[in-house]
């Protein structure tokens, strides 16, 4: 704590002097204090509003720095309040003040453009690490520049791994004249010249979960003797815990947690619990002349881990994803042997043997293999994605009689009473007076007599019909029917 209190009074001397800084430390706790205690210092809380921001690659770097800062300054400090997303961000600051946030610059960006973020009151804006943050694509970028197009005169605070062409014209464009603070370390790690240093591998885990990551290497490497590097005091509290979970205690000389002194004494694995930033940590591992290294990063981590190790880096695959892989290999292996020794029948083998001619009979064997897994992927989406069953379709006599599709109530209101319609009398129906025409009866020509054409109407016969039927022929009298047509 001591050395974070003077590295904070140091940088905050020199920003006193000068408004813009730019940093080359690596991402570690210590270098969050260093950079950002300095702006903090500055905070005034009368004054309201929001007056520090921080701006991170991703929303795990904005929560590691709020947890670092609440852990050196505790609960009576300022808190800086970690921008995960501006729809929950826009909660807290109607709640109450909010004098410092970290977050992305696009997460950030919504919360000025949503009229959240006052940045009237902002005074410090820092970039923490700016290479990384410009490397996130174009979107990034340009929500980054409209960013800090609305922050006017605040000072900026720029923190890098290490300088490139990028960060250089990033700091001529935002930060022009600005004072250089740290000496990056670019040389690669000087390793005894009897030991060549082995390949690093590395394990990609989430920040919050590198404690189970470090239960599952151990299951998995089953060293015979180990030292577990990590960099802070929380870490090394949740590696200690980790390994008394599994059983091994404080005093155990095969495996034990350092902040970075190994010593001389020889090991074979080398864990690091977060990745190494500077090459001096690759450079005193050296000394303990290790079989393996593996180290537990986060995948934002994995590119600086790269270029330090001089691309000598390798992921490791953890068994668990593994073993079950292979447990379902075995499981077809199995069905393909019980098929094999009932005995294939010659049908299939028929059809195959045109097919021998050009591809080889593994050829063959992993066709289908692949035909058979991917009709079981169908069967199993089906199972989990059922089609909803088809409504059966109901009949005219089964549905209720107030539920029948015409008639304006029941059939005991209808004419009739509630006897069936075909179990009615022809003479019970109820007789329409007024034809379709809307004309009544009595004001229609009467079609029987003649017309003004003369003769009498077309189909109309004065004799018998044929047969010698005295009923009247096609052209008798109007029916019913046609007086409604």
């Amino acid at each position: 704590m001591a050395e974070l209190e003077e590295a904070g009074e140091r940088a905050s001397t020199q920003s006193a002097r000068v408004q813009n800084l730019v940093y080359t430390l690596p991402y570690t706790t210590e270098s969050i204090a260093e950079f950002l205690t300095p702006a903090l210092s500055r905070v005034d809380p009368a004054a309201g509003g929001t007056q520090v921001l921080v701006v991170t690659r991703d929303a795990e770097t904005a929560l590691t720095i709020s947890e670092t800062v609440l852990r050196l300054s505790g609960p009576a400090g300022i808190e800086v309040v970690p921008i995960t997303t501006a729809a929950r961000a826009a909660r807290i600051f109607k709640t109450r003040p909010v004098l410092a946030v970290a977050g992305t610059a696009t997460e950030l960006a919504a919360l000025v453009r949503g009229s959240i973020l006052k940045t009237d009151a902002v005074r410090s804006i820092a970039f923490a690490w700016i290479d990384d943050i410009l490397e996130e694509g174009a979107a990034t970028v340009s929500a980054l520049e409209a960013l800090l197009a609305e922050l006017g005169e605040a000072g900026r605070v720029i923190v890098a791994r290490k300088t490139n062409p990028k960060v250089e014209d990033f700091v001529e464009r935002y930060a022009r004249r600005a004072r250089r603070v740290g000496a990056p370390e670019t040389e690669a790690p000087q390793v005894p010249a009897d030991y060549e240093m082995p390949l690093i591998r590395h394990v990609t885990v989430a920040r919050s979960a590198r404690a189970s990551a470090l239960r599952k290497l151990l299951d998995d490497l089953d060293p015979p003797s180990a030292v577990i590097i990590a960099r802070d005091e929380v870490s090394a509290g949740e590696a200690t815990q980790t390994l008394r979970t599994l059983g091994y205690h404080q005093d155990d000389k095969t495996i034990n947690v350092t902040r970075g002194e190994l010593g001389s004494t020889t090991t074979h694995t080398v864990i690091f619990y977060q990745p190494p930033v500077t090459p001096a940590e690759l450079q005193r591992i050296a000394a303990v002349k290790p079989v393996q290294v593996v180290a537990l990063a986060a995948p934002g981590e994995v590119p600086w881990l790269r270029e330090l190790a001089s691309g000598r880096l390798t992921p490791l695959n953890l068994h668990g994803p593994e073993r079950r892989a292979r447990d379902r290999d075995e499981a077809v292996r199995e069905e393909l042997r019980a098929v094999l020794a009932q005995g294939v029948p010659p049908r299939e083998v028929i059809s195959l043997e045109p097919l021998l001619r050009e591809f080889d009979a593994t050829e063959l064997a992993a066709a289908a293999l692949r035909l058979l897994e991917r009709e079981r992927a169908q069967r199993r989406a089906a199972e989990a994605n059922p089609a909803p069953p088809a409504k059966p379709r109901e009949s005219f006599g089964e549905r209720g009689r107030d539920e029948r599709p015409h008639g304006d109530g029941p059939r005991g209101d209808r004419p009739g009473g509630d006897r069936p319609r075909e179990d009615r009398p022809r003479g019970d129906r109820p007789r329409d007076d007024r034809p379709r025409d809307g004309r009544p009866r009595g004001d229609r020509p009467d079609r029987g007599k003649f017309s003004d054409r003369g003769g009498p109407p077309r189909g109309r016969s004065d004799g018998p019909r044929r047969g010698g039927s005295d009923r009247p022929g096609r052209g008798g009298p109007p029916r019913r029917d046609r007086d409604r047509s």
